[in-house]
């Protein structure tokens, strides 16, 4: 009786001392948890698991001795089982040891900002294996117990339960190899099968993925392994998209393809490095099929980014005039095309002439440049329907760049719906960023100094512009003798009153610009254009 009673007392000791580490343990890594995006949380929490635990233990073990030994039966049976004791603080201390041992070794690798090679699954099973095996020893060399009934029981056990969990023992076998390999690891985006998400954990039975729909996944690490792995992430997200496109024959492959690469440069997503490609796919009997390929770095978002390259294609085809075609008979086909191309050579009708005269009327380019000294403007309505043939409404969508600083250009856009934001980047001064609403007039200067583009002009939403290319302008200016005078003598003003931008223009063209800014410069640009001088 006394020496049940002794084990009894002598375990629950041990099970409080054990509980108490595991207390304090815990509550070191909860306030390591709190201290947020702070490096020292992750190894807070790692070495409470590892060396606190332990280390309490051993140090709580001679308190809860003395308090065991309150009773004289109790304190004499300690002094007769002396290597209990000695045995629980040598089980303690190596398991202290090997935990210093694997923080410090962990360290290492976080030190190096190096990824710890052994995955979490594989240490809880080193860990218990460690755990059995030095218990195993400690009963053998200090408690002095026969050990061979116990492992051969054990190994009796472990083939018993081995048959009966089969399948349970196949995922943990296939998470081990599937770590040891290093085929998956949390945070890749991976395919399996015909399933494909983000791999967010693999223990011991499943790995877990995340669809994009946010659905999560529990697939046996067995069918995982069995399965072929298709992984996104590793060793480079880098991957490749294509996009097929079909065009009508009477558009030029060189202007179709150009078209597609501007689609794809367009989209922010879209790596510049390795560039977009576009060919020729093949020639169908309704048209010619093409295929652009491009570059992301984050493949999980194919669908939205192949979306947005989709919709460039259709602006740019649809600003170049570019037909997408549709399957149809050869006699059908040929009476199609000819509409279509008597279409284009046709001068718009009446109601779109109207409309790009009155977009033009209301813009900041006929209120403030096409204006004399006091504010009336130079132009009646019907010189700017004479004009309005050559002008003409274009439509850009959200994201795209219209034209980038340092580029030459030979058009002027007058915002007509949506807005615009611009920036202005030079080495010496702030970058400046900026908005156009309807009505703003933007790229004049590239027509009135010959200077490259000054600013970098990106779309904010779905815009309609009205294009004014070099030929219209100078229609324009024809339209009135006074006019290039006029016109010079305001651009020189505006340009005196703007000290700011007449800086960062002198910067930009290294001088070229002050020289272009001055009224006779700007004047001798215009009689250029009217081939007058």
């Amino acid at each position: 009786m006394k020496d049940v009673v002794g084990l009894f007392v002598e375990g629950l000791a041990g099970l409080a001392t054990l509980l108490a580490a595991l207390g304090v343990s815990s509550w070191v890594g909860r306030a390591s948890s709190r201290s947020g995006s702070d490096e020292r949380g992750p190894r807070l929490r790692v070495l409470a698991g590892l060396v606190l635990t332990p280390l309490v233990v051993l140090a709580l073990s001679p308190v809860a001795a003395g308090l065991c030994g309150w009773h004289d039966l109790m304190r004499a049976w300690l002094l007769l089982h002396a290597e209990h004791r000695r045995a629980w603080e040598v089980f303690w201390f190596v398991m202290l040891v090997l935990g210093a041992i694997e923080f410090l070794w962990r360290g290492w690798y976080a030190w190096r900002k190096r990824a710890f090679p052994v995955p979490p699954l594989m240490r809880s099973i080193m860990h218990a294996a460690v755990v059995t095996g030095v218990a195993l020893a400690v009963v053998k060399g200090i408690l002095g117990h026969d050990i061979s009934t116990a492992l051969a029981s054990t190994a009796l056990l472990t083939a018993v339960v081995g048959f009966a969990l089969q399948g349970v023992l196949g995922n943990l076998l296939a998470g081990m190899s599937l770590h040891m390999s290093g085929s998956t690891a949390p945070g890749d985006w991976v395919a399996v099968g015909d399933v494909e998400g983000e791999v967010v954990e693999t223990n011991w039975r499943e790995t877990r993925l995340r669809t994009l729909g946010g659905h999560m996944l529990h697939i046996p690490n067995s069918k995982v392994a069995d399965s072929v792995i298709h992984n996104m992430s590793r060793p480079t997200p880098r991957r490749r998209h294509h996009v097929e496109v079909g065009a009508s024959y009477s558009d030029a492959p060189g202007e179709v393809i150009d078209a597609l690469l501007q689609s794809a440069l367009s989209v922010p997503s879209v790596l510049r490095d390795p560039p977009p490609t576009a060919y020729v796919e093949r020639y169908q009997d309704f048209g010619i099929n093409y295929v652009l390929r491009y570059w992301t770095d984050s493949y999980h978002q194919h669908t939205p980014i192949d979306g947005d390259v989709q919709r460039m294609i259709w602006y740019q085809f649809k600003r170049r005039g570019i037909e997408i075609p549709f399957p149809m008979s050869d006699k059908l086909l040929n009476d199609f095309m000819e509409v279509v191309y008597h279409q284009r050579v046709q001068p718009p009708p009446d109601s779109e002439l109207e409309r790009r005269a009155r977009d033009l009327a209301s813009s900041d380019f006929c209120r403030k440049l096409l204006a004399d000294q006091d504010g009336a403007p130079l132009l009646s309505a019907a010189e700017l329907r004479a004009v309005a043939g050559d002008i003409r409404h274009t439509r850009f969508s959200a994201g795209e760049t219209i034209f980038r600083q340092g580029e030459e250009g030979d058009t002027a856009y007058v915002v007509v719906r949506g807005l615009v934001k611009g920036r202005v980047a030079h080495p010496d001064v702030p970058t400046v960023l900026f908005e156009l609403g309807p009505g703003a007039l933007f790229g004049e200067m590239n027509l009135i100094t010959g200077l490259p583009r000054t600013a970098t002009l990106t779309m904010e939403s779905e815009v309609e512009l009205l294009a004014i290319p070099r030929d219209a302008f100078t229609r324009i200016l024809a339209l009135r003798p006074e006019i290039p005078q006029e016109l010079s003598a305001l651009v020189a003003q505006r340009a005196a009153q703007n000290a700011a931008a007449y800086e960062r223009l002198k910067a930009a063209g290294s001088g070229q610009a002050a020289d272009a800014l001055r009224q006779h410069s700007i004047f001798e640009r215009f009689m250029q254009l009217l081939g007058r001088k």
